[in-house]
């Protein structure tokens, strides 16, 4: 039995957090004393303790430019000796009801394996572009280079024009913001701005260690301000490993480092004909939807997301509607693979009008 959870069982989610993820106890203690949300936190008892949870923070997702009630879930887990029982299939088919319930919209998260939740409908939504090498040459740190350890507001109007031009992106409050950037310093994490004339273009947020750099946030208004603050982390990181998450827009110039590019978050709606209706207004259309987890997003639907008696022009099932919807893909992509029925070729041109490719990108973890 799937149960919401009471500020009693915080403690109980910490420990389970603690043997399943390899967090730092710093982090994990901060974690839960700032970001537990007991009324969003799910959890599977068995034999008197807690052996599989999930939790999720609400927030609001940004979609092809509209503003969408969302939740990011993280910390899915289920104790080692559990595992392999269907306890998650379990937790998350009725977390996902719960939520919808709530009346949340979408989901996202950002899984170590992609693939464990494609049978759940939720699909990629987001690529990535990692730029790396395993040894950091000698670069001088510029003068308009600085390390960031208060006053971290200075960021946010770098941070909120950024989330401006992405699909799929978190769409935080100033407040959250700040707290966001509290999870990275309290871990250890490192944070540094390009300022020409002491105005912030662009920020990064990066943990070193004696071997390696990793820069888990970077965000800047130009590629050429991107090219800066890059350079920026480099120069902290002399004869050290490289890895660098950013947007695949973003283009640098560095002699000494390689690209590689991979699909990072997912999504899956939890209310599908409100979504269409936030995205579109359009009628005369009809797309057949089917859902095997959430039973109330199957149907046939105008692009506004009301229910209509007409003939189907489209068929597809609710992770590939998602990806649609998000921009990550477009309808033809979507025909090349075979994911997508088509019955009425010019209905499925105009439909595919209204659903344009859109830059994704998920910044956040949590």
């Amino acid at each position: 039995m799937v149960k919401i959870a009471t500020k009693k069982e915080q403690k109980d989610f910490y420990n389970l957090w603690r043997i399943c993820f390899e967090d730092s106890e710093v982090f994990s203690k901060w974690l839960f004393e700032k970001r537990f949300l007991p009324d969003f936190s799910t959890y599977i008892q068995k034999d008197g303790k807690i052996v599989c949870c999930m939790q999720a923070y609400p927030l609001h997702i940004s979609i092809c430019g509209n503003i969408v009630k969302g939740v990011m879930l993280c910390g899915v887990c289920t104790e080692p000796s559990y595992r392999k029982r269907g306890l998650m299939s379990q937790l998350f088919k009725e977390t996902m009801q719960i939520l919808r319930k709530k009346g949340f919209i979408v989901a996202v998260h950002t899984p170590a394996k992609l693939n464990s939740y494609f049978s759940f409908g939720h699909l990629p939504v987001n690529r990535c572009k990692y730029i790396k090498t395993e040894m950091i040459p000698i670069l001088e740190k510029k003068k308009e280079i600085f390390e960031i350890k208060e006053n971290f507001l200075a960021l946010y109007h770098c941070y909120y024009h950024f989330s401006q031009r992405y699909s799929g992106i978190v769409s935080r409050t100033m407040a959250d913001f700040l707290l966001k950037i509290e999870d990275y310093t309290i871990d250890g994490a490192k944070v540094i701005a390009y300022m020409p004339d002491r105005e912030v273009k662009g920020y990064a947020v990066f943990y070193s260690t004696k071997d390696s750099i990793q820069a888990v946030e970077v965000v800047a208004q130009t590629q050429q301000d991107y090219q800066e603050i890059i350079e920026g982390i480099c120069s902290y990181g002399k004869g050290l490993k490289l890895s660098i998450k950013l947007p695949t827009d973003v283009s640098v110039t560095l002699p000494f480092i390689k690209e590689e590019i991979v699909e990072k978050g997912v999504a899956g709606v939890l209310q599908l004909p409100q979504l269409m209706g936030v995205l579109g207004s359009q009628k005369g259309y009809a797309i057949e939807v089917e859902d095997e987890i959430i039973l109330e997003n199957n149907g046939v639907f105008d692009l506004d997301g009301t229910k209509t008696d007409k003939t189907p022009d489209i068929k597809l099932n609710a992770g590939n509607m998602t990806q649609l919807l998000f921009g990550y893909c477009c309808l033809e992509e979507l025909k090349q693979k075979g994911l997508v029925k088509i019955y009425h070729k010019e209905n499925a041109k105009k439909i595919a009008s209204y659903y344009q490719k859109q830059n994704c990108y998920i910044i956040d973890e949590y």
